[in-house]
């Protein structure tokens, strides 16, 4: 007689169910489960990094975007947390095989929470580049208001250093010294600075000559016509001259030669009655 022993089936269906949840992924598909998992974790890793970089600029913001902004941060930063926590899950998920699964419609298959996951970051990253818009455009705001205001600086310190006349003794060394240009350019200061009515004529007749060397012959006429004016004792010959000079350079031969004539009749013995003679009889 042949005993037939009984079995107990539970640990083949344990086997079996293992089996079948196991077997479902081959070695190709379960690498292909950890790249993805990777690939989260590099977006996430990513998105904390620029995250931090977002955070450091928010100073620059107003205070009521600055409030707004790193209340949303916050916010991202926590689901980034979140986000970390269950991709650490599926990793020991795959690695212990107890969550299977390549399906992506299959309920509680790891593909299916890695594309449910990748969503989230998706949603995570659309929103932290709306806040990186917001800050991107304070960022720029500021720099251009900085920039203004360096710009404002900067040229306030540079007309500052420039200014190197003070008085009329300094007007007369730059004279000397053929510094037309700075004369031209600061001269007028120092003119209206002036009290006595012999410092004023002086100056006034520096600066017409700098004017007028340095090629700014309108300005010169009309310096020189303030000096004429003012009926100085010295200078007067060069001055009719160079207002001969100012309107024949400007086109207008008939006010030269008024004012040659004016020059040669007044002044006639002069060198510059001479030159005005030689430039007449060449109009």
């Amino acid at each position: 007689m042949i005993r037939l022993r009984r079995i107990n089936p539970w640990p083949i269906l344990t086997c079996g169910v293992l089996a079948s949840l196991t077997a479902c992924v081959t070695p190709a598909e379960e690498q292909q489960l950890r790249d993805d998992i990777f690939g989260l974790q590099t977006r996430v890793l990513q998105m904390e990094n620029q995250l931090s970089a977002q955070g450091k600029e928010i100073n620059t913001a107003t205070s009521r975007q600055e409030a707004s902004v790193s209340t949303r941060l916050d916010k991202i930063a926590i689901e980034l947390q979140r986000i970390k926590g269950d991709i650490d899950a599926l990793r020991i998920g795959v690695t212990t095989g107890q969550l299977p699964g390549t399906d992506p419609d299959q309920e509680g298959s790891v593909a299916k929470t890695l594309s449910e996951m990748s969503e989230r970051i998706t949603a995570v990253e659309d929103n932290q580049n709306k806040i990186l818009g917001v800050i991107d455009k304070s960022v720029e705001a500021s720099r251009k208001s900085d920039k203004k205001k360096e710009e404002k600086s900067k040229a306030a310190k540079a007309e500052k250093k420039s200014s190197t006349l003070k008085n009329l003794d300094d007007l007369r060394t730059a004279f000397d010294k053929k510094k037309y240009k700075t004369i031209a350019s600061e001269g007028e200061k120092v003119l209206a600075g002036l009290k006595k009515q012999k410092d004023k004529q002086e100056a006034t007749y520096i600066l017409a000559e700098s004017l007028y060397k340095s090629g700014e012959i309108r300005e010169a006429a009309l310096k020189f016509n303030d000096f004429i004016e003012s009926k100085p004792k010295d200078n007067m010959s060069i001055a009719l001259l160079r207002m001969g000079d100012c309107f024949k350079q400007l086109g207008d031969a008939e006010t030269a030669k008024i004012y040659y004539q004016e020059l040669i009749q007044k002044y006639g013995s002069s060198a510059e009655a001479r030159q005005a003679k030689d430039k007449l009889a060449k109009l």
